[in-house]
C-alpha cells in the first residue's frame, strides 16, 4: 500500500533512488555560491532565491545572507579554501557600503536591491535579529583571522573602538545593545512584538561581542555589551518559558496576526542552532527545550500529510501550525520547509555532541526524499504531494543543509 501511495503522489521520485548527504553537500556548496556572487548583484551581498516572479525573491536580506556566511565561515575554518575566503572578505566590504548607505529602517533593515540599496517599499520592519546575527558571523570570522595572524586587517575592517563606529561589527554591536528593548518583527516578517529568536541572536552577539572588545581594548564597551547581554538574558528567562509548551516564540505583540494562536513556531529551534556554540543561557538539555521539541514534532506530524504517508522517515517541519503562506501568497496553506526540517536533525546531533543520531538521519532522508534527486533544493514542500514549491533554490535551504552537515559531524 505504501509503495502505492508513493506512485500515486510522487511518480516522479517512486523510482529514483535517494542522493547521498555527500552530493547533496557538494550541491549545497555550489548552489549557495552561486546565489552569492551573481553577476548583476552588488559583490558581497546574496539573493535569497534566483526566482524573480511568483514568488520575487531577488533580494538580499540581512537574516538570510548573515546566516549564509555563518555558514561559509563555518565550512572554511574546516577547508581553508582560498576562494571562500575571498567571497567573505568581499561580503565584509558589501556589509560596510550598506551599513553607511540610506536605508528606511536603518541597520534595521530587513531587505536590500541587488544593487545593495535599501529596499523602499512598504515592508515590516526593523528586523533586529540581523544586526545581531551579521555581529555573531562576523565575530566567528574575525577569531579565525585573528588565529591567522591578521589583527591588523580585524582592527581596520571588523572592529575598532571608535565612537561613532565606523567598522561593522562594532556599528551592529552598538545599535542591537541601544535598541533590543524595542519592539520588531520576527524571522517571518509577520508580527511586531518582543521574539524569542530576535533575543537569543541578540543576547548572543552582545556576550560575544563583549569578549571580542575586551581583547581589542575596548574595555569600556565591553562592560556595556556584557550587561545588555544579561538584562536580555533575564529578560528571556522571566519571558518565554512555559511549562505547557516550553519555550514561547512571542511575547508583548503589538501587530498580532488574528489566526496565529497556538504559540508553537519552529524559531525557537532555529534561535537555539543559530546561536550554538556560544550561548550558554538555555541547553539542549533544559526541560523547556525538550518540551518544546517534543511538542513541535508531534504538532507536525499531525498537520501534514505527507508525515502521515510517509512514515519511515523523518517529520516534515513548518513554520508553525497556523500558517497560511504557501510560497506564492498569505492565503492559502502553510508547509513543510526544508531549512525547519532540517534545522531539527541538526538539534539531535548538537544534543548529542555533534554526533549524527538514527532520528538526525531520518530527517536528513525526508529532507533527500523531497528534493528532485539533482541537487535542487527549494523553499518549501507541499503538505500533501511532497513536491517542491515555493521560492526555487532558496539558499537558506541549502545552507541549513550545510549546516546541519557540518554539526552532525558530517564534513571533515
Amino acid at each position: 500500500m505504501k509503495a502505492l501511495l508513493t506512485l500515486l503522489i510522487l511518480p516522479q521520485l517512486a523510482f529514483a533512488a535517494l542522493p547521498t548527504k555527500e552530493f547533496q553537500f557538494k550541491a549545497s556548496v555550489k548552489t549557495l555560491i552561486d546565489n552569492s556572487t551573481k553577476p548583476d548583484v552588488y559583490p558581497g551581498m546574496v539573493v535569497a532565491s534566483p526566482s524573480r516572479e511568483n514568488p520575487n525573491y531577488y533580494f538580499d536580506w540581512v537574516r538570510d545572507t548573515a546566516l549564509v556566511m555563518r555558514t561559509l565561515i563555518d565550512y572554511w575554518e574546516i577547508n581553508k579554501d582560498p576562494k571562500i575566503k575571498q567571497m567573505l572578505l568581499t561580503w565584509v566590504e558589501a556589509e560596510t557600503f550598506r551599513q553607511n548607505g540610506p536605508a528606511l529602517g536603518g541597520l534595521g533593515e530587513p531587505k536590500y536591491n541587488i544593487d545593495g540599496t535599501g529596499y523602499k517599499g512598504p515592508w515590516g520592519r526593523p528586523q533586529n535579529d540581523g544586526p545581531a546575527l551579521r555581529a555573531i558571523a562576523m565575530i566567528k570570522f574575525a577569531r579565525l583571522l585573528i588565529d591567522d595572524g591578521e589583527m591588523d586587517y580585524v582592527q581596520r575592517k571588523l572592529f575598532y573602538g571608535l565612537i561613532p563606529a565606523n567598522t561593522p561589527i562594532k556599528k551592529d554591536l552598538e545599535y542591537t545593545a541601544h535598541h533590543w528593548r524595542e519592539q520588531n518583527y520576527e524571522p517571518w516578517e509577520e508580527e511586531m512584538g518582543m521574539h524569542f529568536y530576535n533575543l537569543l541572536a541578540q543576547h548572543t552577539a552582545l556576550q560575544e561581542g563583549a569578549k571580542l572588545a575586551q581583547e581589542l581594548g575596548d574595555g569600556g564597551a565591553a562592560h556595556f555589551y556584557a550587561e545588555q547581554s544579561k538584562l536580555i538574558g533575564e529578560y528571556i528567562k522571566e519571558n518565554f518559558l512555559d511549562d505547557t509548551i516550553g519555550i514561547v516564540v512571542s511575547r508583548h505583540v503589538s501587530r498580532p496576526l488574528g489566526y496565529k494562536n497556538s504559540g508553537i513556531d519552529v524559531s525557537p529551534l532555529l534561535a537555539l542552532n543559530h546561536t550554538w556554540p556560544y550561548q550558554k543561557l538555555i541547553s539542549f538539555k533544559d526541560p523547556h527545550v525538550k518540551k518544546y521539541v517534543s511538542t513541535l514534532i508531534e504538532t507536525f506530524s499531525n498537520r501534514y500529510k505527507v508525515n502521515t504517508i510517509f512514515t519511515d522517515m523523518g517529520v516534515a517541519i513548518g513554520r508553525y501550525p497556523e500558517d497560511k503562506y504557501n510560497g506564492y501568497h498569505t492565503n492559502g496553506v502553510g508547509n513543510p520547509w526544508f531549512l525547519a526540517t532540517l534545522a531539527l536533525g541538526e538539534h539531535y546531533c548538537l544534543a548529542n555532541g555533534g554526533k549524527l543520531t538514527h532520528k538526525a538521519d531520518m530527517q536528513f532522508k525526508r529532507a533527500l526524499f523531497h528534493s528532485n534527486r539533482k541537487g535542487r533544493m527549494d523553499e518549501q514542500i507541499h503538505l500533501e504531494s511532497g513536491e517542491m514549491q515555493g521560492a526555487r533554490e532558496l539558499t537558506w535551504s541549502h545552507g541549513a543543509f550545510m549546516t546541519a552537515s557540518m554539526r552532525c559531524g558530517l564534513v571533515k
